[in-house]
């Protein structure tokens, strides 16, 4: 009869494992030194997680779960009035900050090799094009934003505002690109104004960075 996994120890392998990614990226990955530097073998690795794509996946999600968790209780313990704007700049500061830099890091490396190697990563693709994608939906349609437009216009935002973090990361120029956010969500509040001018422009946080957690 198979022994049954230990569902605590493969949840602090798995942690260990992120944390792993974090600091040191991907561009060396291998078993043998993120097993040892884990207290354990490539293949008790192997047994909890079947092979290292399986992990590397596991992983991805979890790193992305847990940074949706703290941008909303990021959002949630701020407690400011919600203009639009004051929602872009205020997810803007939180994801453009330093303690988030390992994690853009490893986004882009992923973005990165995602382009040449698809069907390896097609797990984080699959992730990147859904999760934030529907919370700047729903976002876009509690602000007024109606129909397939809506969707339309998270892509262009979400898009744009993914090549923003990267300019910061690779340039490090923080007045030039925060200058272009706050010129992205003056834009943003000024078309919510002019499609319904007698409406007042403040506006509840979206509640999809209220709950996903």
């Amino acid at each position: 009869m198979p022994r049954k996994r230990d569902d605590r120890r493969r949840a602090e392998l798995l942690a260990g494992f992120v944390q792993q990614l974090l600091q040191h990226g991907l561009a060396d990955l291998s078993l043998r030194p993120a097993a040892t530097a884990l207290g354990t073998s490539p293949r008790m690795l192997l047994y909890y997680f079947e092979s290292k794509e399986k992990l590397l996946v596991e992983a991805i999600a979890a790193v992305r779960a847990a940074e949706r968790a703290r941008l909303a209780h990021e959002m949630q313990r701020r407690r400011f009035g919600g203009s639009v704007s004051e929602v872009v700049w205020a997810v803007w500061r939180w994801f453009s900050g330093r303690r988030r830099g390992p994690y853009l890091r490893l986004f882009y490396e992923l973005y990165a090799l995602s382009a040449s190697q698809p069907a390896r990563f097609r797990r984080f693709l699959d992730l990147i094009s859904e999760d934030y994608l529907a919370v700047m939906e729903e976002g876009l349609r509690s602000w007024g934003f109606e129909g397939p437009e809506a969707r339309a216009a998270a892509t262009l935002y979400l898009g744009t505002f993914r090549g923003l973090l990267l300019d910061l990361l690779t340039t490090g120029e923080r007045a030039r690109v925060d200058a272009a956010v706050r010129y992205l969500a003056t834009s943003l509040e000024n078309e919510l104004v002019a499609r319904k001018p007698l409406q007042r422009t403040r506006h509840p946080i979206p509640s999809a960075l209220q709950r996903r957690r």
